[in-house]
């Protein structure tokens, strides 16, 4: 069953083992299910955040969004980090296409509108100073 569904997809640890868990797997056979599919290659926690990191930078997210979802797959910042410098992805730069592909070229006239396009960036991961690059660089 685990194998019929990496096939399909990459899954972290947590994930595959919450997985086989609900479909009523023991502790004890879920963990030597696991250790197999490491084993046999089947199941690579490097590979699933690279997979992970360009999909949420293809959709739009943040390096912090990121990080946080990846929290929650037991997957250290210290690995996230690795990863997007492995990828080296332009953190600036996709904050700025974010940035025009919501707001486009208009430029901002009211400091309460600058603050709601901020807050949208931040909602989205990008850090303080990638937000200010993005909004300097439209107007």
């Amino acid at each position: 069953m685990a194998l019929n569904w990496l096939s399909r997809r990459d899954y972290s640890e947590v994930q595959l083992s919450q997985r086989l868990a609900r479909q009523g797997g023991e502790a004890g056979d879920i963990a030597k299910v696991i250790a197999w599919c490491k084993a046999e290659n089947y199941l690579d926690q490097q590979r699933f955040i690279s997979m992970l990191l360009r999909s949420r930078v293809n959709k739009g997210y943040g390096l912090t969004y990121i990080v946080q979802e990846c929290r929650q797959q037991n997957i250290s910042r210290e690995q996230v980090l690795q990863c997007a410098a492995e990828l080296e992805i332009d953190w600036f730069a996709r904050a700025r296409q974010l940035y025009q592909k919501k707001y486009g070229q208009s430029s901002v006239t009211e400091y309460k509108d600058k603050l709601k396009r901020m807050a949208y960036m931040q909602r989205r991961g990008f850090s303080n100073e990638q937000i200010q690059f993005a909004i300097n660089q439209t107007e």
